[in-house]
């Protein structure tokens, strides 16, 4: 199963060989263009990045989810100094998609629902007009070169001599890099059997750098829209120059808040984690690589609001109490009326009976009474 996924992920690393003849990268991930050696072309459904930065070494831990027919396919990620390529586990973007989920917020509701910066270049060893093959390594089922050049056409028939076939538009792609002398890290795969689809293992480089950098030029190839999804670890909060993206959680976070020994070496002692999102890029947008800059270290976290239910008392929701409690007002009110109209009535009756009569006296002698007894 990890041969499996590792060798999807080979897709990625064959990225300065696509081919506009016979390899056309139907796709160019944030570090590279993905290409096969057949028609078929790759589709990656999902790409997320770990970038740490320390002061003055860079690690990007990249995993990808790719669909493609293809068999085979390679990767080749620029960098601004010579990279060391391990590989990396998946459950570490798990543990960061959970420690920076949205704070959900449920609001109860008492009714029912009646209707439904500084940034600087980063530094890079100069070399010849040539092309240098500065180390070779197997990782899994990876053949990963780390190479250098002083010029893009070497680069270009370096590659081409080994199997990686570059075609005219992505050389000259390359061209800004290798202007700034950067080196690149090739990867090819070829799986013993079965496509290269599905979920691939994390790739780790981890290279030297001036200011944290997320190299993306290379997606300007790329024949649809694309996603960028960063997780930064820096000493500091991060914005990003070169493409506006939307920061989603910005937080200081320690060894004891992930579960991952590795994910913990890479927190340290602490970092600031800034994680920052876009969907649907034009690829036309990519005009140079992602620089991150040091920003305020404003805490931030996105707020999912919850309908909570409503408010319930006993068991029984506030609002039918309340209706409750107003009609038991209504009839108590109704029925002091009542005894208050009663009361007035029959005080109106003992007046009107106390009153005097036509002639001056009070009740007697009044006609059709009878005469009043003498008082002895």
């Amino acid at each position: 199963m990890r041969i499996r996924h590792l060798a999807r992920l080979a897709l990625v690393l064959a990225v300065a060989a696509a081919g506009l003849a016979l390899m056309r990268p139907s796709w160019a991930c944030g570090c590279g263009a993905l290409i096969t050696s057949t028609r078929s072309g790759v589709d990656v459904a999902d790409e997320t990045s770990i970038v740490r930065y320390d002061g003055g070494q860079e690690e990007i831990v990249m995993r990808l989810s790719v669909r493609s027919q293809a068999r085979d396919a390679a990767w080749l990620m620029p960098t601004p100094a010579r990279a060391r390529v391990t590989l990396g586990e998946s459950d570490w973007f798990d543990q960061l998609d959970r420690l920076t989920e949205p704070a959900v917020v449920r609001h109860r509701r008492w009714l029912p629902r009646l209707g439904g910066d500084r940034t600087v270049g980063a530094a890079a060893p100069r070399t010849g007009d040539g092309v240098g093959v500065l180390g070779r390594q197997r990782l899994g089922p990876f053949e990963v070169t780390t190479l250098s050049a002083g010029d893009s056409r070497a680069l270009a028939s370096w590659l081409t001599a080994h199997g990686y076939r570059l075609p005219g538009r992505l050389a000259e792609a390359l061209k800004p890099y290798v202007a700034r002398h950067w080196t690149y890290t090739a990867i090819k795969l070829a799986p013993r059997q079965g496509r290269l689809t599905g979920a691939l293992d994390p790739l780790r480089v981890t290279f030297a750098a001036d200011a944290p950098v997320y190299p993306i030029r290379l997606s300007r190839l790329a024949a649809s829209p694309q996603s960028v999804h960063l997780y930064v670890l820096a000493p500091h909060r991060v914005s990003v120059s070169g493409l506006s993206m939307l920061t989603t959680y910005a937080g200081r976070v320690t060894p004891s808040m992930v579960a991952s020994p590795g994910l913990r070496s890479m927190v340290g002692d602490g970092a600031f984690l800034t994680e920052v999102v876009r969907h649907g890029i034009p690829p036309a947008d990519f005009t140079d690589d992602l620089r991150l800059g040091y920003t305020a270290d404003t805490p931030y976290r996105e707020v999912e609001n919850v309908d909570g239910g409503l408010v319930t008392f006993l068991g029984v929701p506030a609002y039918l109490w309340f209706i409750v409690g107003v009609l038991l007002v209504i009839v108590a009110g109704a029925a002091a009326a009542v005894v208050s109209a009663r009361r007035a009535a029959r005080a109106r009756r003992g007046a009107a009976a106390a009153s005097p009569g036509t002639d001056g006296t009070i009740g007697e002698n009044r006609p059709g009474s009878p005469p009043a007894v003498p008082r002895r």
